[in-house]
C-alpha cells in the first residue's frame, strides 16, 4: 500500500513538473539592404510578424535555420549560433525558464551579429549589438522580434530573431 501511495505521489509530482515546461522558438529571417539604400522604417516586415501575419513575398526576407529550446521552472543558460549569409554568424546569449502562469521569462538578453573583415575573420566591425538585461517574457501565441545588424560587401544585414512560446509535450 505505501509503494502504492508513492508511486501516486511520484507521477502527481512528475506530472506538475511537465505543465510548467515551455518550448522557446527563435525564427531568424535575413533581409539585405543594398550599399546606398535605406532601411525601411517603419519595418513591415517586423510589423506583420507582431500582428502574425505572413510577411509579403516581396520584401525580399529570406529564412534561416532557426533554434527551439525546451524550458523548465529552472533558470537555465543559452549560447546558441546562428550561420548567416556570406560567413556572418549571429551569436545570442540569454537565461530563460518557464513561469506558472504558461509564460516564458528571457533575462540577460544579447544578441550580436558577427561581419566577415577583407581578411575573413569573424569580428564586431560593422556590426550591431542589443542588449537587455531584463529581458522580455513571452506568453504562447505571442511573437517578441529582436534585430542585429552586419555589414557585407553588398549591404547591410539586417538578421531578425522572433521569439514565440509553446507549451511543452509531457512526458
Amino acid at each position: 500500500m505505501r509503494c502504492l501511495l508513492l508511486q501516486i505521489a511520484a507521477s502527481f509530482l512528475v506530472s506538475n513538473i511537465s505543465a510548467v515546461e515551455l518550448l522557446l522558438v527563435m525564427e531568424v529571417y535575413v533581409r539585405v539592404v543594398p550599399t546606398g539604400q535605406a532601411e525601411p522604417v517603419p519595418d513591415p516586415f517586423i510589423e506583420a510578424m507582431t500582428r502574425g501575419e505572413a510577411p509579403a513575398a516581396t520584401e525580399g526576407i529570406q529564412e534561416l535555420q532557426g533554434k527551439s529550446f525546451q524550458l523548465s521552472s529552472k533558470f537555465e543558460d543559452f549560447a546558441p549560433v546562428i550561420a548567416g549569409l556570406e560567413g556572418q554568424r549571429v551569436s545570442v546569449r540569454f537565461t530563460a525558464t518557464a513561469l506558472p502562469n504558461g509564460a516564458c521569462a528571457v533575462t540577460q538578453f544579447q544578441a550580436f551579429g558577427l561581419a566577415r573583415a577583407s581578411n575573413s575573420q569573424l569580428g564586431p566591425v560593422g556590426s550591431s549589438v542589443v542588449v537587455s538585461r531584463s529581458g522580455f517574457t513571452i506568453a504562447p501565441g505571442q511573437r517578441i522580434p529582436q534585430s542585429v545588424k552586419a555589414q557585407s560587401a553588398g549591404g547591410r544585414v539586417i538578421y531578425y530573431l522572433i521569439f514565440s512560446a509553446a507549451k511543452g509535450v509531457a512526458g
